[in-house]
């Protein structure tokens, strides 16, 4: 019998694989047996094989769905685990993280150890499960690990031509060749211990360059945990580790953001069982539906059977049903370990769904946050040109009109964090932050449009305002007029306006449409500000203190209105030339047509030079 082949096969099928042996230490009394305590290698040499002890681990039913989404969603996913390089390779494999063939799949090695040839260097990928005369791979394919082709290794397995396999020795290995090529004459790195070589400033950017093209990191113990997630952050990564156990805990300590999971095999196999006799049951109804439907002349002498057929089904899957809540109840119970202490984030089940959760919730969060600043800028930047430029001219707003848009704006903000985050994990990425250039740019377009159209209103209103209007000084009281109503509307609905824009919405969250609350709100606030607009109900025009709009004709105060325009000396002649093609607008269309029409045309400019915007960063990104 050939062990080497035996536990190869074994391994190469995802099984982990323990080598029993035993001594007999003859007749001694249990004091006498205390000396071998200090002497464990004289204890655990001249061994009998006594055999392999093989054990298979089910994959957790929901791992390679959860996997699939993660890397669907540009997330680069590896495993970091103590088996051995084999099992955790065929693992990789069945959950998703390897794509290749075990033919393309490699590990790295020492050369030293499999090929004596001076001139190959002294790292080198060979293919996974090759041993010279032994095992499923005995080709001797292999790829040199120098810097030079690292661009190049990193390009096939970003092609999903190949996977990356290392050991844990292998990862110290290269830490401590990077100190010695950097210190030739340095004899204490020998010495170093191995923690310390691998947190070695030097040691971390030699691993930086190298951990991001690798898929499995096998054989780790939890110094090599640590360092490979330490290497990750050095790269430039944003980091989420999950893990279980207490080996874990450097690691999720040095993550970006650490999960805890539980582990409780007794309860997962509870589960495990419920699912699969839950599955069967359903594909045992439908295998009986499509047979009734091929058998209708039989259907009388069978009813009876049917019947009790599907009464014991119904009992079955009640069972399972009853054992599925019984476990999630018994997980509440679970006491938590070391792994919970040191991750911020700890989740009572046994899947790791939760990390995509956290991605889900994460993005949800930044975006809403991202559109909070976003609407918040644009607004203060309208409040500041209301405080400003226009004040200047005599244009102020009532108590009862700053009351209603404040009450309406705080309900707005407190709907928009009723967003949702979308069950599919989506390819693109948010902006990242506030100062980005997405972010900066919206907002400038934003601000130049409702600027634009601010302006104009007020041109337009200025040509029916009374000069002599004691209210239009500065610092008079209040006093509605139609320039206070007009310029006060287009505020309100550029405002609204920051809302409907600034919602994203798809990919990352629900859909302004599907946050119904959120959107029926918006639709309450056009509706009443057309209305107020078109002055079709006085009442609530005098409500929030806004005077009559007039439909047409000449201002009494202004009688050469418009034909023979006489240009104010404190415009500009670009804003005379303004002035009179807005005049010219009310003349044909009536003042409160050309007020809609303005207000329309602002709301339709935002939306399409945001669209474009978006679409633009997301045709150069992706």
């Amino acid at each position: 019998l050939d062990f080497d082949q035996s536990y190869l096969r074994h391994m190469q099928l995802g099984r982990r694989v323990l080598a029993m042996a035993y001594r007999d230490l003859g007749k001694y009394s249990p004091s006498a047996l205390s000396k071998w305590k200090s002497c464990r290698e004289s204890v655990e040499s001249k061994l009998s094989f006594a055999g392999l002890l093989i054990m298979d681990s089910p994959l957790k039913p929901d791992s390679s769905r959860i996997v699939k989404e993660l890397r669907a969603g540009h997330q680069n996913v590896v495993m970091v685990t103590g088996d051995a390089v084999l099992t955790a390779a065929e693992v990789a494999r069945r959950v998703g993280i390897i794509d290749s063939s075990p033919d393309s799949t490699y590990e790295l090695c020492e050369t030293k150890d499999y090929f004596q040839c001076s001139y190959q260097p002294k790292f080198m990928f060979r293919l996974l499960g090759y041993f010279p005369g032994h095992g499923k791979n005995d080709k001797n394919e292999s790829m040199p690990y120098t810097p030079a082709n690292v661009s190049e290794i990193s390009s096939m397995v970003k092609q999903r031509k190949v996977a990356l396999c290392i050991t844990g020795d292998v990862l110290s290995k290269i830490a401590l060749s990077a100190i010695q090529e950097e210190f030739p004459n340095s004899q204490s790195s020998r010495f170093i211990d191995d923690r310390a070589v691998l947190n070695h400033p030097i040691a971390r950017a030699e691993l930086a360059s190298i951990v991001p093209i690798i898929s499995v990191f096998a054989r780790h113990a939890p110094r090599h945990k640590e360092a490979v997630i330490a290497a990750f952050n050095s790269a430039g990564c944003h980091t989420l580790m999950c893990g279980d156990g207490t080996n874990d805990v450097g690691a999720l300590k040095q993550a970006h953001v650490g999960v805890s999971i539980i582990s409780v095999p007794d309860l997962e196999a509870k589960q495990r069982l419920a699912n699969e006799t839950i599955d069967a049951l359903k594909a045992e109804e439908k295998k009986e539906r499509k047979a009734a439907k091929k058998n209708h002349f039989k259907k009388e002498n069978l009813s009876n059977k049917s019947t009790r057929t599907k009464r014991s089904r119904a009992e079955r899957l009640e069972r399972s049903l009853q054992a599925l809540s019984e476990a999630d109840d018994e997980l509440a119970f679970v006491s938590l370990g070391n792994a919970s202490v040191a991750s911020p984030f700890t989740s009572r089940k046994t899947s790791v769904k939760c990390c995509k959760e956290i991605l889900q919730q994460g993005r949800c969060t930044l975006v809403t946050m991202i559109q909070i600043y976003k609407i918040l800028g644009v607004n203060c930047l309208v409040n500041a040109l209301v405080l400003t430029k226009l004040h200047q001219k005599g244009v102020k707003q009532g108590d009862r009109q700053l009351t209603a848009v404040g009450v309406v704006v705080a309900c707005l903000f407190l709907l928009v964090t009723r967003g949702k985050p979308l069950p599919k994990l989506s390819s693109q990425k948010p902006p990242s932050s506030v100062l980005c250039k997405e972010t900066l740019l919206s907002m400038s377009l934003q601000f130049t449009i409702h600027f634009m159209a601010i302006m104009a209103v007020t041109y337009m209103s200025d040509a029916y305002t009374d000069p002599y209007d004691p209210s239009m000084i500065p610092d008079a009281q209040f006093n509605p007029n139609i320039l206070n109503t007009a310029t006060f509307l287009v505020t309100v609905l550029s405002t609204v306006n920051t809302f409907v824009v600034n919602y994203r919405g798809w990919p990352f969250m629900e859909n302004l449409n599907e946050n119904v609350v959120l959107f029926r709100s918006i639709q309450a606030c056009y509706f009443v500000l057309f209305i107020c607009a078109l002055d079709m109900f006085p009442p609530l025009n005098q409500l929030l203190q806004l005077s009559p709009l007039p439909v047409t004709g000449r201002p009494e105060f202004r009688p050469h209105f418009p034909d023979k325009m006489v240009p104010d000396v404190y415009r500009t002649n670009e804003e005379n030339i303004i002035f009179s093609l807005m005049l010219q607008a009310v003349d044909m269309m009536g003042f409160r047509i050309t007020l809609c029409a303005v207000m329309l045309l602002d709301t339709a400019m935002v939306v399409m030079a945001e669209q474009t915007i978006r679409s633009a960063i997301n045709n150069w990104c992706y």
